[in-house]
């Protein structure tokens, strides 16, 4: 995202918002309003002097007549001025007031569209990369020396896997682990020598992932655990990608395990948050950019104390993307994932809260006196 149009203004340059333009249209109006009335003020003193200037001419006789036809003129001009006047405040300020109205219509929509689009684009771009996830574990549990291991235990076979998903890990850098268990979920081989003495011989049967994947009915299918820590992996936010490890590879072999692939979320997650939003500086203070899982539980922010916490959303009616004020008046946007491919990305969401401009601030900026 680019930043924001920027305009001259006294030899300066000001970014150019929607509510900056709305302020600079109430402040032409307020000049223009200001300036009708004065106008107004003017016509009536010089329809007084011209009233004055016909009494006394009225007293002077023979002697007053060329003043009377001076202070007659005088008061022609005057009509004509306050006609001019009229037809002014009739077009003009109507327009300046139907702009007010316009403006403040593109400051609602221009903002919400603008950050709600961005909301979509960042939630779509982690639900892409994660669909390329379901492949991975679905492809890596098809490997010969997975299920060859499993079918045919020991220590050699499973040294031989470890070693297999050891060579997929250090190509694939957003894991920070492969994991295999045999079917009672004791784990015999993993990818990372970092982790692998502590998950040695593990018994990970009560891990969510693991049950889950043994319940898979064919090779096809796959599941996805929560983001959350892993005790195992120095308390890393990870999220886990599962299946079940069949005889010969087939998709709709005997089950002999399951593969759990650890996806680093604690960086990917943040880099999305952190980088991808790409903010104009004069913004970046005053953004909130966050991730939320189907339970409206935050699972990557810009601010890393909402972590794990949960968002309140305002979307009562369901609505796939949108935005609101909240009672600071800050904006809040958002859009749930559209999916990809046959991956539905977990009903995730992208929020971004965002500090609006206030009067103030706008005023000082341009050089605007109340």
């Amino acid at each position: 995202m680019s930043n924001s149009p920027a305009v001259a203004h006294r030899h300066r340059v000001v970014n150019a918002t929607p509510r900056s333009m709305r302020l600079i249209t109430e402040s032409i109006g307020g000049d223009l309003e200001t300036f009708s009335m004065n106008n107004t003020l003017v016509v009536k003193q010089i329809r007084l002097l011209a009233i004055n200037a016909l009494i006394e001419a009225a007293r002077a006789g023979d002697m007053g007549k060329g003043f009377a036809v001076v202070a007659n003129e005088v008061q022609r001009l005057a009509q004509s001025a306050a006609d001019i006047a009229k037809q002014f405040e009739d077009n003009v300020l109507s327009r300046i007031q139907l702009g007010r109205a316009m403006a403040d219509g593109l400051v609602q929509e221009m903002e919400g569209v603008r950050l709600t689009d961005l909301c979509l684009t960042l939630v779509q771009f982690i639900v892409r990369n994660l669909f390329e996830r379901t492949a991975d574990v679905r492809w890596w549990a098809t490997d010969s020396a997975l299920w060859s291991a499993l079918q045919d235990p020991s220590a050699a076979s499973f040294d031989h896997a470890s070693g297999r998903l050891g060579v997929i890990n250090r190509f694939y850098t957003v894991y920070i682990d492969l994991v295999m268990t045999d079917r009672k979920g004791q784990v015999v081989a993993s990818a990372n020598p970092r982790y692998a003495k502590t998950l040695k011989n593990k018994n990970f049967s009560g891990e969510n992932w693991v049950k889950a994947a043994a319940r898979t009915t064919s090779g096809d299918d796959y599941i996805v655990d929560e983001v959350r820590k892993s005790p195992m992996h120095e308390d890393r936010d990870v999220l886990v990608y599962a299946t079940g490890i069949r005889e010969g590879g087939r998709s709709d072999g005997a089950l002999l395990g399951t593969l759990g692939v650890y996806f680093d979320w604690q960086a990917q997650g943040q880099a999305i948050v952190e980088k991808e939003a790409n903010l104009p500086p004069h913004l970046v203070d005053k953004t909130q950019v966050m991730l939320l899982d189907g339970a409206m539980r935050v699972i990557a922010s810009s601010n890393p104390s909402r972590i794990y916490t949960h968002f309140p959303l305002h979307n009562s009616n369901g609505a796939a993307k949108g935005s609101y004020y909240d009672d600071s008046g800050n904006i809040i946007a958002f859009a749930k994932t559209l999916g990809y491919e046959d991956y539905d990305g977990l009903g995730w969401y992208g929020v971004i809260i965002q500090q609006t401009e206030t009067e103030e601030d706008i005023r000082a900026e341009l050089q605007i006196v109340p």
